[in-house]
């Protein structure tokens, strides 16, 4: 094969021809030897031939426009309920499978309660230990609580300590006045 095909080849296989260059290697490729390399290019270039002496006839337009109007005359018109109508079903359809879905999907998962002692006796003797934790733990939180009303106590004593002060201010009022 000629170096000058070659190139030309290259460059319409990576799409970096121009058309002269195309038409130059069209040329080349139908005058050079039958060879298995150029038999695939020579097969392109003849459906290129081909199609491009197809022509449409004036019938073709007719078709056309004949199918398009037989498409405007069906045109149907949907109103606004009817839409809704239909995809409210479809919706409530799908809502309910996916509500059904969810509560399969619980009931498949839901905790099954078992024994964890052999004898009542164990169960009632577990119990009563917990239930003395619990009681331990609240009086711990009654004996904070009524450290907060001594708390309490302070205060209203605070409180007479301030009335004291009050009564000093009567007694130099008193003392003021004088008794002869």
């Amino acid at each position: 094969m000629d170096s000058r095909i070659e190139e030309l080849v290259e460059k319409f296989w990576n799409a970096e021809s121009s058309l002269d260059e195309e038409q130059e290697l069209k040329q080349l490729v139908q005058q050079a030897p039958e060879s298995a390399e150029l038999s695939e290019l020579k097969q392109l270039f003849a459906h290129h031939d081909e199609a491009a002496q197809k022509q449409l006839d004036d019938s073709f337009d007719e078709e056309i426009l004949a199918i398009i109007q037989a498409e405007k005359e069906e045109v149907k018109v949907v109103s606004f309920n009817d839409y809704f109508r239909r995809y409210s079903a479809i919706a409530a359809a799908v809502l309910v499978t996916i509500i059904s879905s969810v509560f399969f999907y619980q009931q498949q998962n839901a905790p099954t309660s078992t024994d964890t002692f052999e004898t009542p006796e164990e169960a009632y003797a577990e119990l009563k230990k917990q239930l003395l934790m619990v009681s331990v733990f609240m009086n711990k939180g009654n004996n904070t609580m009524s450290e907060f009303g001594a708390l309490g106590d302070a205060t209203d004593e605070l409180g007479a300590i301030g009335n004291m002060s009050s009564a000093e201010s009567g007694l130099q009022m008193l003392g003021g006045m004088s008794v002869n």
